[in-house]
């Protein structure tokens, strides 16, 4: 069992010293165009590959980002709101608390209500 465990560790404290000696593959990347003829084109004037979007495509994708416009208003809304219930709520109870804490001192400590 402790060799197993011994084996354990000295595999996961020796596995990264191992990877870093590993070369990395160097990563291959297209050469950019010189300066020049990025300059000399017009923006724009590389064709790009057209898009076809149906109009029902167009139609859902329009419905969606009313939802979402929709759904973002009554987060908004919904954040407005909660603050000022809770301070509300806070407010409240604070004045009940302050009413008991006069009820509770304006008693004797040996005073009791008696029962009729």
């Amino acid at each position: 069992m402790r060799t197993a465990l011994l084996g354990l560790l000295v595999g996961a404290c020796c596995g990264p010293a191992f990877a870093q000696g590993a070369e990395p593959a160097p990563v291959q990347r297209p050469d950019p165009p010189p300066i020049g003829e990025r300059l000399a084109e017009a923006p724009g004037a590389r064709a790009e590959p057209a898009i076809q979007v149906s109009r029902a495509e167009l139609q859902q994708l329009l419905d969606a980002a009313r939802e979402t416009a929709k759904a973002t208003r009554e987060g908004v809304d919904y954040s407005r709101v909660v603050p000022d219930l809770l301070v509300q709520l806070l407010t409240k109870l604070d004045k009940i608390e302050n009413k008991l804490d006069r009820i509770e001192g304006s008693r004797a400590p040996g005073a009791h209500k008696q029962p009729r």
